[in-house]
């Protein structure tokens, strides 16, 4: 299968490395440019779940205006969804389309929006990837894929990108409701990617702070009631009451290495996203305003940490001063 992974960091690095040495032929889209060059110099380097590898596959921060994609295969940060889409616009073929296995919620939609929707199929991924460097990504943990057609349902072009990815090693299965498998994960993320972020701690930690564990259940309450309002069922609803019962994989949300990096994070597609649909429909969720504020907060300190190391405070404060003074 001819497959162009726009997003190639940890899940999408690690998907793509994994359906080349499949067989398949694969093209890396970054925006990172250190990655990409650190691919085109020496190779992706997998390594996690499946085992190491070392692979030679073309990489670079835009597409290829003269190339044209069969299958996308979307892992971008959910905060570059519509410039993604408008970037794969340019070069889907008339029959291309494209798969998004993001985190939260609002791709599938803006995807739609830009590209029309016979384009756009569903994904959820429960595999968990990291990034360890430029061109190195450890696949963490080995979980179920689901793909399905947005209305519902497989498809002939859906059934052939699940048989690519068991070949690839990735446990897949079709969804019939690939909707609800995407607000499942959404439940999920919600539950563990804000307060790994905004704690530091791995989600394996979490059991540890009784406190933490109350705090991530009444998260998980609002974002049920949520849900109820709204009408969707859940595919596994026994799978969140697992999660919320506490466990020991110390992997680390993306959101945690998002802030670890003093990187913009997918707030805004998860807690945030819940915070906006519960206004909408009249229901409290004061846990997670105060998850997004608080995010907010350690998002803004960790980029000031890292972008920014020698600012002086001092010389600020003087600043802030002598502009009421005058």
């Amino acid at each position: 299968m001819d497959i162009t992974v726009v997003g190639a960091g940890a899940m999408g690095g690690s998907y793509g490395g994994l359906l080349a040495a499949a067989g398949n032929r694969v093209r890396l889209i970054d925006t990172w440019q250190d990655h990409v060059d650190a691919i085109n110099r020496d190779g992706l380097r997998v390594d996690g779940a499946h085992g190491e590898h070392r692979l030679r596959l073309p990489a670079a921060t835009q597409p290829d205006a003269n190339e044209t994609a069969d299958v996308v295969l979307l892992f971008t940060d959910t905060n570059g969804t519509a410039d993604a889409a408008r970037a794969i616009a340019g070069i889907l073929s008339p029959d291309g389309f494209v798969v998004t296995s993001q985190n939260g919620i609002g791709n599938v939609e803006t995807l739609q929006d830009i590209l029309g929707e016979g384009r756009v199929v569903g994904g959820s991924s429960m595999c968990s990837a990291a990034t360890i460097g430029p061109g190195h990504v450890s696949l963490t943990h080995l979980g179920p894929t689901s793909v399905g057609e947005v209305g519902g349902g497989s498809s002939d072009r859906v059934d052939a990108f699940l048989a690519a990815l068991e070949g690839a090693g990735f446990p897949s299965k079709p969804a019939p409701d690939i909707m609800a498998e995407i607000w499942q994960k959404f439940v999920v993320n919600c539950s563990a990617n804000a307060v790994a972020a905004v704690t530091g701690l791995r989600s394996g930690e979490f059991v540890d702070v009784p406190d933490l564990m109350d705090y991530r259940v009444r998260v998980v309450e609002e974002v049920m009631a949520v849900l109820e309002a709204k009408g969707i069922t859940l595919p596994d609803p026994e799978l969140i009451k697992r999660i919320c019962s506490g466990g020991r994989r110390m992997n680390r949300p993306s959101m945690l290495q998002h802030v670890r990096m003093g990187r913009q994070t997918e707030i805004d597609t998860l807690n945030g996203a819940l915070v906006r649909e519960a206004r909408a429909l009249g229901i409290p969720v004061p846990y997670n305003e105060a998850l997004v504020a608080l995010l907010r907060g350690r998002e803004l300190a960790q980029r000031r940490a890292v972008h920014e190391p020698d600012l002086d405070y001092d010389a600020w404060e003087a600043s802030f001063t002598n502009a009421d003074a005058a």
